[in-house]
């Protein structure tokens, strides 16, 4: 099998690449992203540009498989363009949009969605659920957008999964989430304290590689077992911890995003504030996913147990 997978060079890649580049099924791994990608593997064909690019087409064509994670995650990778939406969406909407149509017949997708394209639910949400994402939250927008663009060509004939991870932590995991559960600090909410839920970025991985060869389809979420509120998560992380406003927490990453040039999204904040459970059943069933970090606590344990070097893979 030839895979194309879109956004290597990502957070999630560093754990994707390694995982397949093992399996003797796949016999080339072509790596697309805008940024340069170091690993360096017989099986491996580095790509570097922009996923709009028409000249991108004839390598999906050849491809057997997709797996598809380029996105703007962090508007501040954008740089000096972190304020301009409409670069965002073209990227997320329009590259999906040129991706899906250059895809040979029979060729498989898989699709990296988000849990965020439900908004916020207490209760197990199921794959079949509305796709209602938090007000102003652009990135859970862009991210139900993109799903339609893949449901519309499913309904062509299209074999895609659309995988739909929780929150994805992990040593490797995106640097304004770690620096996040690193401070001691949490919203103060009136109780009950909204439930969330967390999925190894190795779990992931695992699913992603599953559902290139598995007979599912459709939307697949993916998260650990149990779930616990941000506020816990701290106190397992922390000796002391403190609650702060939420509005002033949400004042401060306003404040951070548009005048000092770092961090995400603020809308990304107002997430932690939300209950978001999901049911993964499918998941189970019928991609057979057998979680190595089953439970909030390990993963959190795993995400700050070390910090692994931007290594490449190396030639036999």
């Amino acid at each position: 099998m030839r895979v194309l997978i879109t956004g290597a060079a990502g957070a999630l890649g560093q754990v994707l690449v390694p995982t397949l580049v093992d399996d003797p099924r796949i016999t080339e791994l072509v790596l697309h992203d805008w940024r340069a990608i170091a690993n360096d593997h017989p099986k491996l064909r580095i790509l570097r540009g922009d996923i709009r690019d028409p000249a991108l087409s004839h390598v999906v064509r050849g491809a057997d498989a997709v797996v598809h994670m380029a996105f703007v995650v962090i508007e501040s990778d954008l740089g000096r363009e972190r304020h301009n939406r409409a670069l965002a969406r073209a990227i997320n909407l329009d590259g999906t949009k040129a991706l899906v149509d250059a895809l040979s017949p029979g060729a498989r997708l898989v699709h990296l969605s988000s849990a965020s394209v439900y908004g916020t639910s207490r209760t197990p949400v199921p794959e079949s659920a509305p796709l209602k994402p938090l007000p102003g939250f652009h990135y859970a927008k862009d991210k139900v957008l993109a799903e339609k663009i893949v449901i519309a060509a499913e309904k062509e004939g299209l074999c895609a999964v659309r995988l739909r991870p929780h929150i994805i932590l992990g040593p490797c995991a995106q640097p304004f989430l770690r620096a996040v559960l690193r401070l001691p600090f949490y919203p103060r909410l009136p109780p009950p304290a909204p439930p969330l839920q967390v999925v190894h970025e190795q779990d992931v991985a695992a699913a992603i590689h599953a559902a290139l060869f598995a007979q599912a389809t459709g939307a697949i979420n993916l998260a650990c077992e149990d779930s616990l509120s941000f506020e816990a998560m701290q106190r397992s992380l922390h000796r002391f911890v403190f609650g702060i406003n939420p509005g002033l927490a949400r004042i401060a990453a306003r404040s951070a995003f548009h005048y000092l040039g770092v961090g995400p999204d603020p809308a990304w904040s107002a997430g932690l504030d939300c209950p978001l459970v999901l049911d993964t059943t499918r998941a189970r069933e019928e991609l057979n996913v057998r979680l190595r970090f089953p439970h909030v606590a390990d993963v959190l344990a795993d995400t700050f147990r070390r910090r692994p070097g931007r290594g490449a893979l190396t030639r036999p």
